[in-house]
């Protein structure tokens, strides 16, 4: 399949430029995001071979560090362990949205997520 580029907004201080290379697969699976020395419980609201969207029960997130995410894909891909950069924040109150660029897309997480994509995106 043939990455597409197509315009998308980056939540990133004003800047609202980005292209979006890869189709996103509606998911609703539980994940662990460690950011800034924390654990944090959170659900995957979509995922791509290039990032994630993820709802988190916490609004003390912030972009400029490094985080990583750790999820079962299916049955035989568990702890997949996927390292990223916060792109874009949304929300207040008690929860938040965050959107996760991955930066390891050379690694055997990414290849176990470019096929589980690969397998269930239409």
């Amino acid at each position: 399949m043939v990455a597409s580029f197509e315009p998308m907004r980056l939540y990133r201080g004003m800047d609202m430029l980005e292209k979006r290379r890869y189709g996103r697969l509606p998911i609703n699976l539980p994940v662990i995001l460690r950011h800034g020395g924390r654990i944090i419980p959170a659900t995957a609201l979509n995922l791509s071979c290039g990032g994630m969207y993820l709802k988190v029960e916490e609004t003390n997130i912030q972009g400029d560090h490094p985080v990583e995410v750790i999820f079962d894909l299916d049955e035989e891909q568990r702890d997949v362990s996927m390292r990223g950069q916060i792109t874009r924040i949304e929300g207040s109150g008690d929860s938040a949205c965050i959107g996760i660029q991955f930066t390891n897309l050379f690694s055997l997480s990414h290849k176990a997520v470019q096929h589980y994509v690969n397998k269930h995106h239409n």
